[in-house]
Parts: C-alpha cells; structure tokens; sequence
C-alpha cells in the first residue's frame, strides 16, 4: 500500500513539474511576443506599485535599463506621487484610462511624450495590478508636421503664382434639382457674410465641395483656405496642428504656428468634427468664443481671425444625445447650417452626373464613350446610392475600365458587380405583386423568375446556375421541370 502511495505521489510530482514547465515556456514566449512589438510598449506592475515587466523597447525611451528598475516601485523610480501615478490610479479608480497623454523627463535628460492605454487587472473582485499599452507620438507628430508644411508651402507658392489652391466653386457643383438648387441658393447667401457655417451630410455628398464654393465667393476668396480632417488625425496631436506649438512643449516639438494662425483672414474648414473629444471640444470652444489661442506649451494668447466653416456626417441631435458634440459648441459652430442632399433624393440629377464622369473618364482612360443604355439608366436611377456622388463616381470609373476600345456605349456588363447583383434581388417582386391575389401563385411566379433569371445571367449553364443557387443539379432540374421552364437547346449542361 505504501508503495503504491509512493508511486502515486511521484506520478502527481511529476504531473506538476510537467505543467510548470509548460506554463513557464509559455510565458517565455509570451514575454518575447511582447518584446518583439516596436511600436507599442508594455508595463506590468502589482498591486503595490512595484514594477513587474517592461518592454525591451521602453529603455530606449526612458533611458532607465530594464534590469535596474525591475522589482522597484513605480512611484520611486519615477519619483511621482499615487496620484500622479497612471498604474495606481486606475488601480484605485478600477477604471481603465484609455488615451492618456503623459509627458516627462528620461533618465538621461531628454523629454517623453507618451500616449497610454492603461488596464486594471482582476482577480475575481480584487485588483491586483494593472497593464499598460504606451505609444511614442514622437514619429506621428514628424509625419503630421511635415504633411502640414507640405499644405503651408502649397499655399505660398501658390500665392506667388497669384493662384488659389482650391478646386472647386459654386459652378463645379452639377445638378440642376430642386433639392440641390436649394442649397446652392443657401450657400450663395451666406457665403458673403461674416457667420460661421456648419454643413451638414452624408459621407459622400460634397461638404468640402460646398465649403470650397463658400469660400471662393466670400470676401476671403484671397485668402488661404485650409482644410482638416478632424477624424484623420491621432487625437492627441490634433490639439497641436490646430493650436500650434513652442519649443519644449512635448518630445521633439518645435515653435510651429497651428492651422488658426495659418489660415489668418481666410477659412478654416473643420471636417467631421463630431470625432474630436469632448476635452478638446471646450478648448475650441473657448477659442471661437475669444477669437484667441494658445500654443502648446505657451502662456501668451495670439489673436486669430479665419471664418471657420465645420462639417458633420451624422445628425447633431444623434451626436450631442450620444455624447459626441457638445451643445454650446455645436451653437457657436451652427450659427448657419446647410444640408447637402444624399443621391437619392436627387434622383433627377443621377443621368447629369453620370455623363458628366463618363466624359471625365473619356479623357483620362482614352475611351469614346458617348451614350448610355436605357438598362444601364433604370439601373442607375433605382439604385439607392448609400455612398451618394462619391460611389456613383466610382461605379462609372469601373465601367469605363470595363468597356472595350470600339465601344462607344455603357452596358449593363461594363457596371460592378455588386450593382447588378442588388438589381435582381430588388427588381423581381416589386415587378410581380400586382399580378396576383393568391400566396401560392406569387411564390410560384417568384421562384420561377428567380431560376429563369438566374439561368439567363448563367448563359443558359445548368451546372453554374445550381451553384450559383446553391442547389444540386438534380433539384434544379425538378424544379424547372415542375415550373414549366423551358431547357432551351442553348441551355449548356457541363
């Protein structure tokens, strides 16, 4: 009996060394996997402060070597107070801080500019440590400033060309409907006042098409007009393109003025602006209410004065009930707002725009496209255009690759596919309702349609069309039987 107890004993010992060795190799190559990552760093520390893990990549940024600080207080190696402390305040708050921007001193004197992500983590009801994601917004922010400089340098040569690097005005926008004159008229009105306007639409219906025609027809059309993207850009460095920076103000920053200095007496035009934070909401706010800004980094106020034009591709009443936009800020922006109509409730204006790409696409791509088959403009005019102008331009640019050098009309097979196949699906029972009274006939006539189209599309290819229809080719066959559907001679079988 005690050898047996022996055995077992071993067995069970032997069973734990077995997962202690897995259990440690898996954490090797955890920890490698981690280490392996440039772009992201990772700090663990328990639920004391004391410092678990870092990444290899954070000694390159702190200056500290890892081995030194490992098993140390957080707040003693970085010489901070609990609440000064990222990794114990969401400790203490048990709330993870998402988008921290943390900026200090390395142990060799250069200065850190960080944005965090950090995680409590739990077992069961208790806290017993937390995890945190950091990123250098240092190699961001070069790449950012150096597009900005690219738009800043446009802009003076083309001032040194007497030219206006704008595209558009009010000519550009193509549409003779009473829904897009409306806007037009609008737009025209308020383009000579001095009113902030908030332009309101779709992904795809023209807001900076709109913005441009403004400001081209207002006093400032020789002024600079600068665009931004408020959703293109990382969150924390948006603050600093708009405001402009001093030297010092964060790892690597130089004394740049921001878009509101650059813009000076013309317009500002402020993209999506229900993707910029609430935090940065109010400092704008502030700045719209002041017609002053600060640098990053500076105590002086600069006077600015460009018209701000802003834009939105949601509902401000859908935006400030979800927290998005605040209402005081969305007033001091909306104090005119201009609705750009999506394609579909502009059906009329459909056939002008598609000529109008077909002749664009006509010049670049070489072709000589001149017309435009009834099949291909009910399709056109049906569809429900959820990608507005911006897909139709699209879908032409498809065709217009599609189409033959001896062409000289778009058909239906030049279209995208997806376009086609949409089609069908919408096109069968809207055709077939008033036809009948009886369910059992409707469904009948439906199927049948569906498989007589479906062969037609198919080329007449039985095998295609069963697995098209996801049907095997004997149920195709009972089923065109059983509906009185003629197998032409032409119908293939493979």
């Amino acid at each position: 009996m005690k050898r047996n107890q022996l055995s077992k004993s071993q067995e069970d010992f032997t069973e734990l060394e077995k997962n202690r060795q897995n259990n440690s190799a898996k954490f090797d190559l955890l920890i490698h996997s981690l280490n392996c990552l440039e772009d992201c760093y990772f700090s663990i520390v328990d639920a004391a402060g004391k410092i678990v893990f870092l990444s290899k990549e954070f000694e390159k940024v702190d200056g500290f070597k890892i081995n030194d600080i490992l098993e140390k207080n957080v707040l003693d190696v970085y010489k901070l107070g609990e609440e000064n402390s990222v990794h114990m305040k969401a400790m203490t708050e048990k709330r993870i801080l998402k988008n921290t921007r943390l900026r200090y001193t390395s142990a060799d004197g250069q200065p850190v500019d960080l944005v965090m992500d950090i995680y409590p983590v739990f077992s069961g009801p208790e806290v017993i440590g937390s995890f945190a994601v950091s990123r250098d917004t240092s190699k961001i922010q070069v790449l950012t400033t150096k597009v900005v400089d690219l738009q800043k340098a446009l802009y003076n040569q083309s001032q040194k060309n007497n030219t206006n690097v704008t595209q558009f005005c009010f000519d550009d926008i193509i549409g003779s409907g009473k829904a897009l004159q409306n806007v037009i008229n609008t737009a025209k009105k308020v383009a000579r006042s001095e009113s902030r306007v908030m332009i309101l639409g779709e992904t795809g219906t023209g807001k900076e098409l709109l913005a441009q025609s403004i400001h081209n027809d207002s006093t400032r059309a020789t002024e600079p007009f600068i665009a931004v993207n408020c959703s293109a850009i990382p969150e924390t460095l948006l603050e600093s393109i708009l405001f402009g920076t001093n030297k010092g103000a964060f790892s690597g920053a130089e004394t740049k003025p921001g878009l509101f200095e650059e813009a000076k007496n013309g317009t500002l035009f402020l993209d999506e602006i229900n993707s910029m934070s609430l935090v940065l909401q109010s400092k704008l706010l502030r700045a719209l209410e002041t017609n002053r800004i600060r640098r990053l980094g500076s105590n002086k106020e600069i006077p600015v004065n460009p018209r701000i034009i802003s834009a939105m591709n949601i509902e401000p009443e859908e935006a400030i009930e979800t927290e998005k936009l605040r209402s005081d800020f969305y007033y001091r922006l909306a104090v005119i707002t201009i609705k750009c109509p999506p394609l579909r409730d502009r059906k009329e204006d459909i056939l002008t725009l598609a000529r109008f790409y077909i002749a664009k696409y006509n010049k670049i791509l070489g072709r000589k496209i001149d017309g435009i088959s009834e099949e291909v403009i009910r399709i056109l005019e049906n569809h429900n255009w959820p990608g507005n102008v911006r897909e139709l331009s699209h879908c032409i640019e498809h065709a217009m690759n599609m189409v033959d050098t001896a062409d000289t009309s778009l058909s239906v097979q030049h279209l995208p596919a997806f376009l086609l196949d949409k089609t069908l699906k919408n096109q069968i029972l809207p055709i077939i309702m008033p036809k009948f009274n009886d369910y059992k006939q409707l469904m009948l006539q439906v199927e049948k349609d569906i498989l007589t189209q479906a062969l037609k599309k198919n080329n007449g290819n039985i095998n295609q069309t069963a697995k098209e229809l996801n049907l095997s080719r004997q149920c195709l066959f009972y089923k065109l039987k059983r509906l009185d559907i003629a197998i032409q001679h032409e119908i293939h079988i493979e």
